[in-house]
């Protein structure tokens, strides 16, 4: 995935949780879904998929997840499948939502830093001095596999150290002020 693509996916995630006044974590997918006019649906996957999203003849979105998960994959899912909606993918190409690979067609990649910037925002991690997966996984209500993710990516940010430098980030940081100073762990 290009830098650009990147920035594309993560950019939106901070507009999302800016533009619906999110300002407290976990991330209420139900009622983010609610808000953006998406409908979501569980059904019983066939396929091994965790989810899908698609868009109805009448123009709804819909995205459809795996009752058969665990809650916290489920939420994932569901951001996942949102940042297709959201970053025009939906109907474009075959999707699936798994477990990522370093293989993934960058559609797939696209969608992943969206869900994983959404549920877990780096500004957030940061302010709440998250030091552990454990920690981002108990904080956002996200799995391990996923936090374990975030978690990595996490360190290379601590050490370059330079959080809050784009606009978005810092409406979504200053939008959870209240949400950081009641959830500093040290």
């Amino acid at each position: 995935m290009n830098y650009k693509e990147y920035q594309k996916s993560r950019d939106l995630s901070w507009e999302i949780l800016t533009k619906e006044k999110i300002c407290a974590l976990p991330v209420k997918m139900t009622a983010l879904c609610e808000q953006t006019g998406i409908e979501l649906k569980l059904y019983t996957p066939t396929d091994g998929n965790s989810g899908f999203s698609t868009i109805d003849p009448d123009g709804t979105a819909v995205i459809c997840v795996s009752r058969e998960d665990p809650p916290a994959r489920q939420r994932f899912t569901t951001a996942h499948e949102l940042g297709h909606i959201l970053l025009g993918h939906t109907g474009k190409c075959e999707l699936c939502n798994r477990e990522p690979r370093p293989d993934d067609n960058p559609i797939e990649q696209a969608a992943n830093v969206f869900a994983s910037r959404l549920l877990a925002p780096a500004c957030l991690i940061w302010g709440c001095r998250v030091q552990s997966a454990e920690e981002i996984a108990a904080l956002c209500d996200i799995s391990s596999a996923a936090a374990e993710f975030r978690f990595k990516r996490m360190q290379i940010l601590f050490k370059r150290n330079k959080f809050l430098l784009s606009p978005k980030e810092r409406a979504v940081f200053e939008q959870f002020k209240n949400y950081i100073a009641a959830h500093r762990l040290r």
